[in-house]
C-alpha cells in the first residue's frame, strides 16, 4: 500500500501549540488569584449525563460541548443546525431538516449507517440512511440542554456513535410547582415570506412530593425564500453541446413547466410532548415521556445556480412529510449502594418524499424531456430498544462503576416508484413505471457493557470500559423497471458483526479547577448487504470508471482508534473557562457511498483507510462590567492513506464533508441592569472552512456524437463561508423580549451543490432574517 504525503507544516505547528496549551493551562490556573467576584460576572454551569450519570462538564475526562435550554431560547434556535457552527469540530452535509448527515472531528461518510449517534432522552433516533431520509431533527422546544460528545462513544452508546453523539435532553416535570411557559415570535426573511412560531408548556403537580405532569406543544412556520419560475433555463452538465477540442458547454434548454410560485419552500412543524415524573416511594422514580413531531415541507430548498436570485424551475410541487414519534420509559431504583435503571424506548419515523424527476429522467434519456416523471419515495422505520444498567451511586467514592445490557430491533422499509408518462410506449414495456423498488432491512442488536474508574489519589483517576456487541442484519428487496434493467431481487441477504469496543482513560487534577486527561477509544460501525441490485446498462460508464462490472454484494464493517489529550480549566473564580484538546484518529476500511451518476443508483463500498489529526481550543470569559467574551477554533487534517478497488477515493485526498478549519466568536454586553429591567446585546460570527464534497475530480459527459468523456467536476469542493448574527434581549420580571437579526451579511453559500441530476442546483442557509419574540414564565 502507498502512504499519504506528509501533513502540512501548519497542521504540525497547530498540534504542537495545542499540546503546549494543554500543559500550560492546567498549571497556570493554580496561580490565578481567587478574588471575590460578583455572581453576575460568573459563567453558568451545566450538568450533563454523557457518562450515564449527572456530572459537571469540567469534571469529565472527555471532550464535550453543551448548550443549555436558556441559551437555545435566547438564540432562537429552531434545530441543531442553528447552533452547530458554534460547536468546535462539528459539521454537516445537506441543509434540509431531516436530511442531514452530521460529522464530528472528521469522522464523516455517506453510508447506510451514520457515524454520529442522535439521541432524544437517551433513545436512539438512528435509522438506515438513504438519499431520501437523513438524521432526525427534533424541534428545539422545552429542551433542558443539548450535549455533543466528541470521539468514539461506543462503550456506552453503541456502534452508531463511532465519531461522537448528539444528545437532546428534554425538561423534566417539577414536583409541587405549577408553572406556565408561553412564547411566540415573528420574523421576516429577506427575499422570502414571514415566519412565526408559538409554544406553551404547563408543569402541573399531581400528588405532593410524588407526581407531576409536564405537557405542551409548539407550532412553527419557517417562511420560504425560493421562487419556482416557469420556463427556467436548465443546464445539463452530463451532456455537452460541443465536440472536443472546442471548450465544453453544457446542453441548455428551457423547462416546459408552467408552475409559478413565490417562497415555495416553507416548512411547518408541530410538536407535542407529555411527560410524567412519578415517585411511588422515595427510592423509585418512573418517568415516561412521549414526543410527537409532524413536519410538512411544501418544497425543497433547491435552487438552480444559473438562474437569477434564488430560483428553481420544476413542473409540479415536491412536498416532504416527516413524522417522528419517540416514546420512552425510564425507571430508576436507588438501593443506596447502587442505582438500577431500566430504559425502554420505541421510535417510529416516516418520511414521504415526492419529487419531480422529469429533468433527471431526461438527463438519462433525452427524448423523454417532454414527458413528466413522478417520483415517490416513502421511508418507514420502527425501533424498539431496552437498556438495563446498574451503576454505583456514590459520586465521591474512589471506585465508580457501571454495567449494563442492551437490546434493540429495528425495521426499515424504503418504497420508491418512478412513473414516467408515455414511457411504456417509448420503451415498448407496456408500463409507465420506469423504476419500482421495495426494500426492507431488519437489524437486531445485543450488547453488554461495563465501565469502571478508580481514583488512586484525589488527583489521579483511571477508567476502563468495554462493550461487547452482536449485530445481525437481513435485507429483502424487489426491484423492477426499465431503469433497473428489468426485474431483480435481494432475497434474505444477511450479515453478522460481533466484537468489542474498549476505552481507556487517565486523568490528573492538579487542582479542583484544572483537569488533564488522556484517552484511547475504539469506534465501530456495522457492515451489511448493499440494498440495491441493479443490472441497468445505464450504469456501465460508471462501473467502467471504477474498474468493476457491477455493484458489490456487501460492504465490510469499519473501525477506528482515537487517541486524545485534553485539558479543562476554570480560572478566576469561574470567570474564565479554557478547554483544549488534541487528537489522532486511525480509521480502517472506511464505508463510503459511491454514486453512479450515469444511472442514478449508488452502493456502499470500503474506501480504504484514513488518518485524522486535529486540535480544538475554546475560551469563555466573564471579563466584568457586564461583558462576556468567548470563542473556539477547531482544526482537522484528514488524509486518505489507503484505497481499494471499486471506489473513487485517492490517496492523499481529504475525508469528505470535513473543513480543515472551523471557528466562532461572540461578545455579550449587559448594558442595563436595574431592579425591574435588564438588557443585553449579543453578536456572534461563525466560520466554516472549505471542504471536499466528492472524491471524484471529474464527471462523466456524453458528447453530441454519442461518445463518452469526462470534464472537471465544479461541485467537488464546497467553499468557505461565515455567518454573523446579533440580538438584543430585555427581561422585565417574568417577561423576556427579543429582537434579532440573523445572517446579518446575508451570506448565500452553495451547499449540497450538484450537477448529476440533470440540473445545476444547490441549497443555501436561510437568508437575512429580522424578527421579534416574547417569552413569559409564570
Amino acid at each position: 500500500m502507498n502512504s499519504a504525503p506528509k501533513n502540512a507544516s501548519v497542521g504540525k505547528n497547530l498540534i504542537a501549540l495545542a499540546g503546549a496549551v494543554v500543559l500550560i493551562l492546567s498549571y497556570s490556573g493554580m496561580t490565578v488569584a481567587q478574588s471575590a467576584v460578583d455572581a453576575g460576572d460568573q459563567l453558568g454551569e451545566i450538568l450533563v449525563t454523557a457518562q450515564k450519570r449527572s456530572e459537571r462538564i469540567q469534571d469529565i475526562p472527555i471532550s464535550i460541548s453543551a448548550i443549555s435550554g436558556a441559551d437555545l431560547e435566547r438564540a432562537g434556535a429552531r434545530d441543531f443546525k442553528d447552533v452547530l457552527l458554534s460547536i468546535p469540530g462539528v459539521s454537516y452535509s445537506s441543509s434540509e431538516p431531516g436530511q442531514s448527515r452530521y460529522s464530528i472531528r472528521g469522522v464523516s461518510t455517506a453510508a447506510s449507517s451514520p457515524t454520529v449517534g442522535i439521541y432524544l432522552n437517551d433513545i436512539s433516533l438512528i435509522t438506515v440512511g438513504t438519499n431520501f431520509a437523513g438524521a432526525a431533527d427534533p424541534l428545539l422546544v422545552d429542551i433542558e440542554r443539548v450535549e455533543v460528545l466528541k470521539g468514539p462513544q461506543g462503550t456506552l452508546y453503541g456502534g452508531s456513535a463511532m465519531g461522537g453523539a448528539i444528545k437532546y435532553v428534554t425538561r423534566e416535570p417539577q414536583m409541587n410547582k405549577f408553572a406556565v411557559t408561553a412564547a411566540g415570535g415573528v420574523g421576516y426573511v429577506d427575499h422570502g415570506g414571514v415566519s412565526y412560531d408559538a409554544e406553551s408548556f404547563l408543569n402541573i403537580p399531581l400528588i405532593d412530593d410524588r407526581a407531576a405532569l409536564r405537557i405542551g406543544g409548539a407550532y412553527r412556520l419557517d417562511a420560504g425564500f425560493v421562487d419556482n419560475v416557469p420556463g427556467g433555463l436548465v443546464q445539463v452538465f452530463s451532456q455537452s453541446a460541443t465536440l472536443p477540442p472546442a471548450a465544453f458547454a453544457p446542453v441548455t434548454y428551457n423547462n416546459t413547466g408552467t408552475l409559478a410560485r413565490d417562497d415555495w419552500n416553507e416548512r411547518s412543524t408541530t410538536v407535542g410532548r407529555a411527560s410524567v415524573k412519578w415517585m411511588p416511594i422515595d427510592s423509585l422514580t418512573i418517568t415516561p415521556v412521549a414526543t410527537i413531531q409532524h413536519s410538512d415541507k411544501a418544497n425543497p430548498d433547491d435552487f438552480f445556480t444559473n438562474l437569477p436570485k434564488i430560483q428553481n424551475s420544476v413542473r409540479f410541487a415536491q412536498p416532504t412529510r416527516d413524522n417522528l414519534e419517540v416514546y420512552s420509559l425510564n425507571a430508576t431504583q436507588k438501593f443506596g449502594w447502587a442505582d438500577l435503571t431500566s430504559l425502554t424506548g420505541y421510535m417510529s419515523r416516516s418520511v414521504e418524499w415526492d419529487r419531480d424527476y422529469s429533468l433527471f429522467i431526461a438527463s438519462l434519456v433525452p427524448p423523454l424531456l417532454p414527458n413528466n416523471s413522478y417520483n415517490v419515495s416513502n421511508t418507514n422505520s420502527r425501533t424498539f430498544s431496552e437498556e438495563i444498567r446498574l451503576a454505583s451511586s456514590d459520586p465521591d467514592a474512589a471506585l465508580k462503576w457501571t454495567v449494563g445490557i442492551y437490546y434493540s430491533h429495528q425495521h426499515d422499509n424504503l418504497y420508491q416508484l418512478v412513473d414516467t408518462v408515455g414511457a411504456g410506449a417509448f420503451f415498448g414495456t407496456g408500463t409507465d413505471q420506469t423504476y419500482l423498488g421495495n426494500q426492507t432491512t431488519y437489524t437486531a442488536q445485543k450488547a453488554a457493557f461495563g465501565n469502571v474508574s478508580y481514583a488512586f489519589t484525589k488527583q489521579i483517576e483511571a477508567s476502563v470500559g468495554v462493550r461487547w456487541f452482536d449485530i445481525k442484519q437481513r435485507v429483502d428487496g424487489s426491484f423492477d423497471g426499465v431503469f433497473n434493467g428489468g426485474h431483480s431481487e435481494v432475497d434474505a441477504k444477511r450479515s453478522t458483526d460481533v466484537g468489542f469496543t474498549p476505552k481507556y482513560e487517565l486523568s490528573y487534577k492538579p487542582s479542583d479547577a484544572n483537569l488533564l486527561y488522556g484517552s484511547a477509544s475504539k469506534g465501530f460501525r456495522q457492515g451489511g448487504p448493499n440494498r440495491f441490485n441493479t443490472d441497468s446498462p445505464l450504469c456501465a460508464p460508471d462501473f467502467a470508471r471504477l474498474g468493476i462490472t457491477r455493484a458489490p454484494a456487501s460492504f465490510q464493517p469499519d473501525n477506528l482508534w482515537t487517541y486524545e489529550l485534553g485539558s479543562k480549566n476554570e480560572l478566576g473564580a469561574k470567570r474564565t473557562i479554557i478547554n483544549a484538546a488534541i487528537y489522532y484518529t486511525d480509521w480502517k476500511k472506511i464505508q463510503q457511498q459511491v454514486n453512479l451518476n450515469s444511472c442514478g443508483f449508488q452502493f456502499v463500498g470500503n474506501v480504504g483507510a484514513a488518518t485524522i489529526k486535529g486540535g480544538e481550543l475554546s475560551i469563555e470569559s466573564a471579563v466584568g462590567g457586564g461583558v462576556s467574551l468567548g470563542g473556539n477554533i477547531a482544526y482537522a487534517d484528514t488524509r486518505i492513506t489507503e484505497t481499494a478497488p471499486g471506489v473513487s477515493a485517492q490517496i492523499g485526498q481529504e475525508v469528505l464533508d470535513t473543513p480543515k478549519w472551523t471557528g466562532s466568536a461572540y461578545g455579550d454586553y449587559r448594558f442595563l441592569d436595574r431592579v425591574n429591567w435588564s438588557g443585553s446585546f449579543r453578536a456572534d460570527i461563525q466560520y466554516h472552512g472549505k471542504n471536499l464534497r466528492a472524491f471524484e475530480e471529474f464527471q462523466s459527459v456524453r458528447f453530441p456524437d454519442g461518445t463518452l468523456g469526462t470534464i472537471p467536476d465544479g461541485t467537488q469542493v464546497q467553499n468557505a463561508y461565515h455567518v454573523i448574527n446579533a440580538n438584543v434581549n430585555f427581561v422585565n420580571g417574568n417577561l423576556q423580549y427579543r429582537l434579532y437579526l440573523d445572517n446579518v451579511a446575508n451570506a448565500e453559500p452553495y451547499l449540497d451543490f450538484r450537477r448529476a441530476s440533470g440540473t445545476s442546483a444547490a441549497t443555501t442557509i436561510r437568508p437575512r432574517t429580522v424578527g421579534v419574540g416574547i417569552r413569559a414564565n409564570f
